[in-house]
């Protein structure tokens, strides 16, 4: 890098200069050491010349060597590069990328290279350079073939860098499409777009060989990148906007662009587009800091690394401190910032990896549990049932004997009527009278049970399932949960009532049971009431919790059999299950909820007596 030995001439705004005058301008001193012109902003002006003079260090009867001019910096438009040596004829020496001879074709946005020269021993050089106002290029003298290799060494690693930032990018949108979330799939797909963006005069340069194509290119790609950031800010925080549709996002997104489309097709100003990608780009991170869907920590940790890549990339722009800076120099800090916010996105795929991994492991880990605990439930439900199917059919058998002893019991009674009538006439009418009256007593106790197994339907309370009390229903409940309530460290109380009611005991024990378990599963509550109270011949039985509750549209989709809320780990069939049992029972089940404000389940039926407590 020759920078220092070389001095440099500003002409005023429109009143360029050829060679030749810049030349004799060079030879008159009105060159100086300092390029002190303010940067207008053109790309397509010719007011800044270089004077760099140069000459062989080789010994006196050397053989001449072949050297280049090497210019490094963004160009829009090619430099012009003039050489006049000692005792040869001036000549314009900017070629194509190597071959020497070759046409003066212009290169955009990279590293230009004059045709290679010869310079005998002693002989002294002079170039001059002439490049836009808003150039700031790096300059050096090679040998032939070293700027060449030094070219190809660079594009490599440059590439390098490119397609890791890239993999790295996609990557964590694998990662994030694997475990279903959305938001991770599109910050992951908007990192790559950025790495692409920031290597636009790559593309440039490959695909597009005239310079104001080049500047639509970089401008299409810079909008595109603009525009996916915004959906990401956009759909990080669709919650506190009101945005939740997917397409109104959208729609928004591109509205906010249109000026900037508007302004990069009416002009050719850039720092809007660059301050408007940075403003995008802070959005962008802060969203991975706030909203990515993984640990606090670690996205607190990659969005603080990014956050600190992204200033440090604004701060060397052109427009801000890079005036101060060569060309080279601010592709050399973009490329650091570009590593260190790969570093950033790297170790938030890595861990987000290993974070993902245990939380999958838990998330098996309590599905197993709460399906075990479901099991034993069902098992406490199963043995409930068998044992109530037990003592119906211990009391059938219980009637049906009774009903077969009092018809065998009537025939003798049958027989002492008869004798105590033949003998009537020995007995006093007071024996007579309180033998007939025992006599009776025993006729309508045994046909009391006769008749009940022999026309089931002329008792009404027969006719009619078992009026039992509510109190087996709630010890079962109670026995059921407490332990499992006590570990969870909730507090569950059940009220007792002696009500009674002839809804069948096993339906109103599934019912509750249900309802209760679901609140100590998945409600993250830290109490749970089953509250029961009774009003003109009515009990409602409430299952009351103060945790997490449900938003309308959670509640309707986990009434569904099969459905549940996100985060669950049942089967999604606790609730359809109440709701089938009411439907063929006639029972009354409604339920209401609200986030952050807890849940209340309700089941209303028919009693006949009340004895609340």
């Amino acid at each position: 890098m020759i920078e220092p030995m070389a001095s440099y001439l500003v002409t005023a705004p429109d009143a360029e200069i050829d060679f030749e005058e810049a030349l004799d301008r060079f030879r008159a001193g009105d060159f100086s050491a300092d390029l002190t012109s303010e940067n207008s902003g053109e790309f397509y002006d010719r007011r800044v010349w270089i004077a760099l003079p140069f000459e062989s260090v080789a010994a006196q009867g050397s053989d001449p060597m072949r050297k280049v001019i090497g210019i490094g910096g963004i160009f829009v438009r090619l430099p012009l590069v003039y050489l006049d040596c000692e005792g040869d004829p001036p000549r314009e020496i900017l070629a194509s990328q190597t071959r020497e001879g070759g046409s003066l074709s212009a290169r955009y946005f990279t590293y230009v290279r004059s045709q290679s020269f010869e310079i005998n021993a002693g002989q002294s050089c002079l170039a001059l350079i002439n490049v836009a106002s808003s150039d700031r290029p790096n300059i050096g003298i090679f040998r032939e073939g070293e700027l060449g290799t030094r070219q190809i060494i660079a594009v490599l690693l440059k590439g390098v860098l490119t397609a890791t930032l890239l993999i790295i990018g996609l990557a964590l949108a694998m990662v994030s499409y694997l475990t279903s979330r959305p938001l991770g799939v599109l910050i992951g797909v908007t990192y790559s777009l950025t790495m692409i963006q920031s290597e636009a005069s790559v593309f440039t340069t490959t695909f597009v060989s005239n310079p104001l194509e080049a500047r639509e290119a970089w401008e299409d790609l810079t909008l595109l990148t603009i525009f996916a950031m915004l959906s990401v800010f956009l759909s990080g925080f669709k919650t506190f906007l009101k945005i939740e549709n997917w397409p109104l996002r959208t729609a928004v997104a591109a509205v906010l662009l249109m000026p900037l489309v508007v302004l990069a097709r009416g002009s050719n100003s850039t720092p809007e587009l660059i301050w408007a990608f940075y403003l995008c780009l802070f959005l962008f991170v802060i969203t991975i800091i706030l909203r990515f869907p993984t640990a606090a920590a670690l996205r607190v940790v990659a969005g603080l690394i990014l956050f600190v890549s992204a200033i440090g990339s604004a701060l060397v722009e052109p427009l801000f401190l890079g005036r101060e800076l060569t060309d080279l120099t601010i592709e050399w800090f973009r490329d650091a910032n570009r590593l260190i916010a790969g570093l950033g996105m790297f170790l938030l795929l890595f861990f987000d990896v290993l974070y993902t991994r245990r939380e999958r492991k838990r998330m098996l880990g309590e599905r197993i549990e709460a399906l075990e605990t479901q099991a034993r439930t069902d098992r406490r439900l199963l043995e409930t049932e068998r044992e109530y199917s037990r003592a119906r059919e211990a009391a059938t058998r219980t009637k049906a004997q009774l009903a077969a002893a009092s018809h065998d019991i009537r025939q003798p009674i049958f027989g002492l009527r008869a004798a105590v009538n033949s003998e009537a006439e020995r007995l006093s009418p007071a024996l007579q009278d309180r033998l007939g009256q025992a006599i009776n007593y025993l006729e309508d106790l045994t046909r009391e049970y006769s008749d009940h197994e022999t026309n089931p339907l002329s008792n009404d309370v027969e006719a009619q399932p078992e009026l039992y009390s509510l109190e087996l229903v709630t010890n079962a409940v109670s026995n059921m949960f407490d332990s499992e309530a006590r570990e969870a460290r909730i507090d569950l109380t059940v009220d007792q009532t002696a009500s009674q009611t002839r809804i069948p005991a096993l339906v109103l024990m599934r019912s509750i049971s249900n309802l209760v378990a679901n609140a100590l599963r998945h409600a993250k509550a830290t109490r749970i009431e089953v509250s029961i109270t009774e009003e003109a011949g009515e009990c409602r039985v409430q299952v009351i919790d103060d945790g997490v509750g449900m938003d309308s549209n959670t509640l309707n989709k986990v009434q569904k059999a099969g459905e549940k809320s996100d985060g669950s780990h049942g089967d999604g069939l606790g609730l359809a299950i109440v709701h089938a049992l009411a439907d063929q029972h006639g029972l009354d089940f409604s339920i209401v909820s609200a986030p952050r404000e807890g849940t209340r389940a309700t089941i209303t039926f028919e009693t006949e007596t009340s004895n609340l407590r």
